[in-house]
């Protein structure tokens, strides 16, 4: 089963920032037990797309540490288009992100890295 949203486009606006435009497949292994009848995407997998996509695009370095102004405004359900934003703030190891489609925002917030000893 598949695990990552569909990447449609990478639009790369620094060395330490990009949007990407994703869509959300109805196959995805989060839906079928995360609700029944009615499924959604949860918060935990969104949060694990943005390391995924910040480790793979950006220069991100360090484990994580904690969550900063974490906030989920809207649901994601099966077949939904959105864009992920990510800023990487190397100066205080913190990684920002948005989730939105147009003005719809699903979820944003920082997580907060840590440099290995």
């Amino acid at each position: 089963m598949q695990l990552l949203p569909e990447v449609l486009a990478v639009q790369e606006q620094t060395e330490h920032s990009l949007v990407l435009q994703l869509q959300v497949q109805a196959d995805l292994h989060y839906f079928p037990n995360h609700f029944a009848g009615f499924p959604l995407l949860p918060g935990v997998v969104q949060l694990n797309w943005v390391m995924h996509y910040a480790r793979e695009h950006l220069p991100v370095t360090g484990e994580f540490q904690a969550l900063e102004n974490i906030k989920f405004q809207s649901i994601v359900q099966p077949g939904q288009r959105m864009q992920l934003h990510l800023q990487w703030r190397a100066a205080t190891q913190r990684l920002e992100f948005e989730f939105s489609h147009g003005e719809q925002k699903f979820s944003s917030g920082r997580i907060v890295l840590m440099e290995a000893p």
